[in-house]
């Protein structure tokens, strides 16, 4: 029996066909995700959803055009992010990139983020596993409704990113809870949504997905020729630390477009970091808005803009990289540091730095170790928060393209975490994650 499995991250949308039978990949594919609307607010971060259903559906097409012997398809999505469906506007994916929130209510005078924190403080929010932060669709939504002065009547309705695409393939508004609390209104502990700070938000009109815990089949997606049985979409960070085979106790740097500290644990300790449902009866303590491989970017479209500016010269990221890592000694700083907050990070908004410049110091060498070197304090800093201060004795596992290709950088980060022992998994860690759980989604149906 084959199975598909599709990723929609913030970059691209992966898709792959299993062999349940043989376990073996028989196909992949890779495609750009959809690229976000163009807007004059740098606040802004959405995408037209039809795009990506378009993108998936032919995605879904071409694998059953491969092999006519699949058993389902599991979805598998970026988080904190939703799909709004107003009368009044086009359905858009407001992506976790999404800061609206931050924007100054001009009738308040403070920002829509600290009008809602009035409203749900901490000891509310706490039932939820996540903080009041710039990611959640809690914050974006709150800040939409009150800017566009949308009507609060009709036929208004929301989804996780995953539960949009299995209502267009199925007619079902479903998603799985991995997916679904992230958006910062779910009960964690009695796995349910948390109606009462929907109200206090004054959000409590919109109509919501069903919420699953299972990995059940969710219906299917009919069309001339084939009927292919749909599974619930799951929260992509999870997902990947499933890919790894971490258990309870292990702590995960997982580093992507952004960067996450993820610690497994058997509990619900809450604590200045987001907890968020897992598999096995299990949690993730997760620390998000960690350094990624954009705040790495920063730095080479700088030195992508020199090359176009004073030497005519275009390269892609990719070339600048492969450039930078064949040629630059990563050993030493000469005394630079830089703080590498060039987005947001947990207890800050962006405010990156190069620091202690001399004469002969800002080289590229130095500029990209100090960063590599600022990105090992975070992580250390904040893997102390996750673990209360207690010793850590579990193993520390990398996940995410930006640190598996970047040597340097997972070497960084090792060096300060003291781990007991350190491995790395296997690139787009994710199939693996998602090929563990089609055996199950088989599992349930037998």
């Amino acid at each position: 029996m084959n199975f598909i499995a599709v990723d929609i991250g913030s970059t691209f949308i992966k898709a792959a066909i299993y062999d349940l039978t043989y376990n073996k990949v028989i196909f992949t594919q890779k495609v750009h995700t959809p690229a976000k609307l163009e807007s004059p607010d740098p606040h802004r971060f959405e995408v037209d959803a039809s795009e990506i259903v378009a993108t998936i559906t032919g995605i879904i097409d071409k694998c059953m055009a491969i092999s006519v012997d699949i058993g389902g398809i599991l979805f598998s999505t970026q988080q904190h992010g939703c799909v709004l469906h107003h009368p009044q506007r086009r359905d858009t994916y407001l992506s976790w990139q999404d800061t609206r929130c931050l924007k100054t209510n001009p009738e308040s005078g403070v920002s829509y983020m600290e009008e809602l924190s009035s409203v749900l403080p901490p000891e509310i929010m706490v039932r939820t596993g996540v903080p009041i932060k710039p990611a959640l669709a809690l914050c974006n939504l709150y800040a939409l409704f009150k800017e566009e002065n949308l009507s609060r009547q009709g036929d208004i309705r929301l989804y996780t990113l995953g539960s949009y695409v299995i209502e267009k393939l199925t007619g079902r508004n479903i998603c799985h809870i991995t997916n679904a609390a992230p958006m910062g209104f779910v009960n964690l502990l009695e796995k349910r949504w948390d109606t009462d700070i929907l109200r206090r938000a004054g959000l409590d009109f919109i109509r919501l997905p069903e919420l699953t815990a299972e990995i059940e089949c969710c219906g299917v997606y009919q069309t001339p020729g084939f009927t292919l049985p749909v599974y619930p979409d799951l929260g992509d960070v999870q997902t990947s630390v499933y890919g790894t085979g971490a258990v309870s106790g292990d702590m995960i740097v997982n580093i992507g477009t952004s960067g996450q500290l993820i610690m497994i644990r058997d509990d619900y300790e809450p604590g200045d970091y987001e907890i968020r449902p897992y598999y096995d009866q299990n949690y993730c303590y997760v620390v998000s808005r960690m350094p990624g491989g954009r705040n790495f970017d920063v730095q080479i479209d700088y030195m992508r803009r020199i090359g176009e500016t004073i030497f005519g010269v275009s390269l892609s990221k990719e070339e600048i990289w492969n450039r930078v890592e064949s040629n630059c000694c990563f050993s030493h700083t000469e005394g630079l540091e830089v703080d590498c907050s060039f987005y947001e990070v947990p207890d800050r908004l962006a405010d990156g730095k190069i620091l202690h410049i001399n004469h002969a110091n800002f080289t590229p060498d130095n500029v990209m170790a100090a960063t590599a070197a600022d990105f090992g304090r975070v992580y250390r800093k904040y893997s102390t928060i996750i673990r209360k201060g207690r010793p850590f004795e579990g193993t520390l596992y990398f996940s995410g393209g930006a640190v598996l290709k970047n040597v340097f950088l997972k070497e960084a980060i090792a060096r300060v975490m003291e781990a007991p022992k350190v491995v790395s998994a296997q690139p787009d860690e994710v199939y693996g994650g998602m090929f563990r759980l089609a055996k199950r989604c088989l599992a349930t149906e037998k």
